[in-house]
């Protein structure tokens, strides 16, 4: 093998591949800045915490794609971290009696990590949960989309190769009833 071709195969694959989605290793994901985020589906200031000691913290959250960008402020030029949303849990949190907490959420990730997260009112807590949960989903609109196809692709092969196996029956029937008859 000549040095630096890479073939089919690479080492960076192997049994990784092999492994459950969520013992996989998180793919690097830069920091962005909030350019490059762009107005993303949902933004506001929360106040965050990762649980159980960090301090609580306000920023300004930009949900894009399947992760809540977090930055200083709305025209920061700094690039911002992120909560990974994919497969994560949403959750309020409190009960409907203090009007405070209706304001509180939870995010946990799947590697365990937990968030709280405060809105500033309960729309607006409601919003961001509803938010946030259309990116938890273990599949996406195009993923569902993507296995239906290939079922209906694996449905019609199926149904061809009945179908083939079908005509194959009729002509050896055919043939055997020319030879018997004739």
């Amino acid at each position: 093998r000549q040095k630096g071709h890479k073939g089919m195969f690479s080492m960076t694959g192997g049994s990784r591949d092999l492994m459950r989605p969520e013992e996989r290793p998180e793919p690097v994901v830069h920091p962005l800045t909030i350019q490059q985020v762009g107005l993303g589906q949902s933004r506001g200031y929360l106040q965050i915490r990762e649980l159980p000691d960090g301090a609580p913290l306000k920023k300004w959250a930009v949900l894009h794609e399947d992760k809540l960008w977090l930055f200083d402020s709305p025209d920061t030029q700094r690039p911002g971290q992120h909560i990974p949303l994919e497969k994560a849990l949403v959750n309020e949190v409190g009960s409907s009696r203090s009007a405070d907490q209706l304001t509180n959420f939870e995010v946990r990730t799947r590697r365990g990590k937990t968030y709280s997260l405060k809105a500033k009112s309960s729309g607006d807590a409601n919003m961001w949960i509803r938010a946030m949960k259309q990116h938890t989903a273990k599949e996406t609109e195009n993923q569902i989309m993507d296995r239906a196809e290939r079922l209906i692709c694996l449905g019609e092969l199926a149904s061809a190769a009945r179908i083939m196996d079908q005509a194959r029956r009729l002509r050896k029937l055919a043939r055997s009833s020319r030879k018997g008859g004739g």
